[in-house]
């Protein structure tokens, strides 16, 4: 079964809910995918060893195959202004460039597109299960493509290790990434946290959810911030309501030094094991179906 962890917005407590799964998951195997390409952070509270690196290139940039060509003319060529004028040399700006074409097309004799390092992928082997996730180059385009190949090596070693579940930590929004993570689950978990701005962004990454036809709960996070936001939450959610987890100031301390939040001693930890318990028993009567 895989599993999507999404929150429509960031700092819900997406990511210490999807660590807490993990870690409460005992006896259970399963896989871990970290698809916040542009901030993954699940490396940060799993040590283990690094025992694959995969280089993309799931985007293209243009290159001169000559000298350049008049400079006069070039420039005005590409819409996103990467190509300038240096020294009376027409040059390109890796940076500014989208791939996109248009000047290949324009002069095919002068000008090519080659494929463009995107990012990476990093297997890791913790103690409990494998960690995987993406890394997308600072200002590098195509977060969807890396998500899609994050997930797909996710699905190559589950099969192998034969692991009942993938976890998928979604990253925040409704944008392309979001789509390519959510894209092919059985079940998603959103999280909301009881502001106005987390129960707007919540129904908004519903809208994807159920396009997909993808069956969700919803889980309250960082209960007793807004009593009447609280009740916002329970009425425009009703029963997909399945677990509700207080604020505590412990929880932000603990993942400060790399620790899961459900393995401290407060209120966070106690109501996160709870949470952990009824998505576990969720998992197991859909695998039931």
């Amino acid at each position: 079964m895989k599993i999507a962890i999404f929150s429509g917005k960031g700092g819900t407590g997406k990511s210490s809910v999807v660590s807490s799964l993990a870690c409460g998951m005992e006896g259970k195997r399963l896989v871990l995918a970290d698809t916040d390409v542009d901030c993954p952070n699940q490396h940060l509270l799993f040590t283990g060893k690094t025992i694959r690196k995969k280089r993309l290139h799931v985007s293209e940039t243009a290159v001169f195959d000559d000298n350049g060509i008049a400079p006069s003319i070039c420039p005005e060529v590409c819409r996103f202004d990467a190509i300038r004028i240096v020294n009376k040399k027409a040059v390109i700006d890796k940076v500014k460039c989208e791939g996109c074409g248009a000047c290949v097309l324009a002069y095919p004799e002068a000008l090519r597109l080659v494929p463009k390092f995107s990012g990476e992928i990093i297997v890791r082997k913790t103690p409990d299960f494998h960690l995987i996730y993406g890394k997308l180059e600072p200002g590098e385009s195509g977060s969807g493509k890396v998500v899609f190949e994050v997930k797909k090596i996710a699905d190559e070693i589950a099969k192998r290790e034969k692991a009942e579940l993938i976890i998928v930590d979604a990253p925040a929004g409704i944008g392309c990434p979001v789509i390519a993570a959510i894209t092919g689950c059985d079940y998603a978990i959103g999280i909301v946290e009881p502001t106005p701005a987390s129960i707007a962004n919540l129904e908004r990454a519903l809208e994807v959810v159920k396009h997909f036809n993808i069956p969700y709960s919803i889980v309250i996070n960082k209960k007793g911030i807004s009593g009447l936001h609280e009740k916002i939450i329970r009425k425009k959610f009703g029963k997909t309501v399945i677990a509700e987890i207080p604020y505590d100031e412990e929880i932000p301390g603990l993942l400060a030094r790399g620790i899961a939040p459900i393995k401290g001693r407060g209120d966070g930890a106690k109501y996160l094991k709870k949470a952990v318990g009824n998505i576990e028993k969720l998992v197991e009567d859909r695998n039931e179906i």
